[in-house]
């Protein structure tokens, strides 16, 4: 298989490998759809757990800001 990524992308695959983060591009990508599918997979999830919790009249009562701070405090957990 064959692909094409914009140039910034393309630089990014070169510079990981270059630092030694990577041992090559084929690992670049590899990587990125491992992230990808378990970033899928997370969402998925998600959005079937709220989907039964609708379904089961389970609601929560929290404001627009109370949910978007929520949001990044799983973000940034997520992240460490």
């Amino acid at each position: 298989m064959q692909i094409s990524l914009p140039s910034e992308l393309e630089e990014l695959v070169r510079t990981n490998v270059a630092s030694g983060v990577y041992a090559s591009a084929d690992d670049v990508i590899c990587a990125a759809l491992q992230l990808w599918k378990e970033h899928t997979d997370y969402l998925k999830e998600e959005i079937g757990r709220g989907i039964d919790e609708a379904d089961r009249k389970v609601f929560s009562s929290m404001s627009l800001e109370d949910l978007k701070a929520e949001g990044r405090r799983r973000l940034n957990n997520q992240k460490h």
